[in-house]
């Protein structure tokens, strides 16, 4: 498997990282990563075409937080379904943060259309975008 179109036609992951720096095997975790880093960074209702792309707007979560919190983590979820085909048996978990930090983390566990196992951390804070890491597959 392979980075997908929006990669290659760029040349570039979301990291800015060049596509043909990186092997071909890990082309397909850091596509992933950026596929979801543009889902979390689109704010739902702002393309034409696919008003449900993305995710609600961020101020709403920490205005009406802590029960928007739970949310928010459902639509990351939703999302991640609808619009990462590459990734099945999603699971997000919201980890445990300062509650006043006026930031939320979730760890996404899915699997790859191949079968390997595969887990990400996202962040989201206010005044920033979110950020999206592979923390490795694992078995």
């Amino acid at each position: 498997m392979e980075a997908s179109i929006f990669d290659v036609l760029t040349g570039s992951f979301a990291n800015g990282r060049r596509v043909t720096s990186v092997s071909e095997d890990q082309r397909l975790l850091l596509s992933v990563a950026s596929n979801l880093n543009r889902l979390f960074n689109t704010r739902r209702g702002t393309v034409g075409h696919s008003p449900d792309y993305g995710l609600p707007d961020m101020l709403t979560v920490y205005r009406d937080s802590p029960q928007s919190a739970g949310e928010l983590r459902r639509a990351v979820k939703e999302s991640i379904e609808t619009y990462e085909p590459r990734l099945s048996r999603v699971r997000v978990r919201r980890r445990e943060t300062d509650e006043h930090a006026m930031r939320l983390v979730f760890i996404v566990e899915a699997e790859l259309k191949n079968g390997e196992r595969v887990r990400f951390e996202t962040t989201f804070e206010s005044q920033k975008t979110a950020k999206v890491e592979p923390t490795g597959s694992y078995v």
